[in-house]
């Protein structure tokens, strides 16, 4: 479970960019975090694992976010960061994905019998030995991905995940996460993706919470969409596939 508690952070230089956020996200929930361009999901995402410091209670599974704390809340969480260059910074595909299971505890055994069971699952078996500075944009992205997946985490956040993949690597990002248990929070622009993926959405505005609900009710209101500067899905839009970007 995570929980902000009248959450707020301001940059350095002054201009506030959360405002005051309080939501619970509950075990096995499937969480769509939306909203335009510095809405705040970003934010949200790297106070939720101590990657910024805000004002306010963070708490994951009952622990507060808090320096004492983070390395225990890290084993947790799978993060998978908006830019996979900054995830990636390891020589090989193989190195990233046992990196973090080794440095908890795991033999190097365990780690790469792991990391291969999660690059099958994803048709990624090929990239296993890829250096990462010789992928493309999507294949680093599904790296990342995998990357996030091996360390078997109980609680999976995704900031754009869908971003530089072509749309079979999508699909299988998709089915992917529809196989999976744990909770998940996806901030994302893809919101056919979170259609599909999620069962909840929270918009964000301005750095507020503008709405929070099921997430077929949130996605379909055009209305509220358009006031937050997004607009319907491209399924519910009636948006012919051959002339989507």
């Amino acid at each position: 479970m995570i929980e902000f508690k009248n959450v707020s952070y301001s940059y350095a230089c002054g201009r506030p960019v959360l405002h005051d956020i309080s939501l619970r996200i509950e075990d096995g929930e499937q969480v769509g975090l939306i909203g335009a361009n510095g809405a705040g999901k970003s934010t949200l995402l790297k106070a939720a694992v101590g990657l910024i410091s805000a004002q306010g209670v963070i708490t994951v599974n009952g622990m507060s976010v808090s320096a004492d704390n983070l390395p225990e809340i890290r084993k947790t969480i799978g993060y998978v960061l908006q830019n996979s260059d900054n995830q990636m910074f390891m020589p090989t595909v193989l190195e990233d994905m046992t990196f973090g299971p080794m440095n908890y505890g795991m033999s190097r055994s365990e780690a790469e019998a792991l990391a291969d069971e999660t690059l099958a699952g994803l048709g990624l078996s090929h990239l296993k030995n890829r250096h990462n500075h010789r992928m493309s944009g999507g294949e680093k992205r599904m790296a990342a991905i995998a990357t996030a997946l091996a360390m078997r985490p109980g609680t999976l956040i995704m900031d754009e995940p869908s971003s530089s993949l072509d749309p079979r690597n999508r699909r299988g990002l998709i089915n992917t996460l529809n196989s999976l248990g744990q909770t998940k929070i996806i901030a994302t622009h893809d919101l056919d993706m979170v259609l599909e993926t999620c069962d909840r959405v929270i918009l964000l505005s301005d750095g507020a919470i503008a709405a929070d609900g099921k997430a077929g009710d949130v996605l379909r209101d055009r209305e509220l969409l358009e006031k937050n500067g997004l607009e319907l899905p491209f399924c519910l839009a009636g948006v012919p596939e051959r002339t989507r970007g």
